[in-house]
């Protein structure tokens, strides 16, 4: 039960941090070298993703904080309440039902990430479309936008993998 577990202080501590810290990476990523190509940080959802991943025993209802994550990096960051609201949760949704068809070890991580990076971001990048917030063509937003995000997303799991395990195994 969550009520009695340090987690009901730790998840929400970590997805408002995990927040700050993708517009604040965002923000280096965009005075980068490669200024054709967009690097976007996505650690809420890394945060939320190890959470589901790493805690067993514990019944956590991660898709009601993915919710809540998504409204708020809806509200923060793109001003549209919505979109990012019930991807988040999808994503976990779908992810889960990979955990449990896979193993659970760093290579089954990186790629029910993948798969839910990939939902996340051509979900959104198809709504903002179908609103004309957008005029980027889908090449280019595979090769400059996707590309490049899951590459730098993939690298955020592998270094945070372990420290994360560690951390949720001592707090389930």
């Amino acid at each position: 039960m969550l009520s009695h577990s340090p987690l009901k202080y730790i998840l929400p501590i970590g997805i408002f941090i995990a927040l700050f810290f993708d517009g604040s990476i965002s923000l280096v990523f965009s005075h980068s070298l490669f200024s054709n190509y967009y690097f976007v940080p996505q650690l809420t959802f890394l945060w939320l993703f190890f959470a589901m991943f790493f805690i067993q025993r514990i019944n956590i209802r991660i898709e009601l904080w993915a919710a809540l994550a998504g409204l708020i990096f809806d509200m923060y960051y793109t001003g549209i309440i919505g979109v990012y609201l019930f991807i988040f949760p999808l994503a976990i949704y779908i992810g889960k039902k990979l955990y449990k068809l896979l193993s659970v070890d760093i290579f089954s991580a990186i790629l029910i990430y993948f798969v839910d990076l990939s939902i996340i971001y051509l979900l959104s990048f198809f709504a903002n479309k179908l609103q004309n917030l957008t005029s980027m063509s889908d090449s280019f937003f595979l090769v400059h936008v996707l590309g490049p995000t899951l590459i730098i997303n993939i690298i955020f799991l592998i270094i945070l993998y372990i420290p994360c395990q560690i951390l949720f195994e001592r707090l389930d």
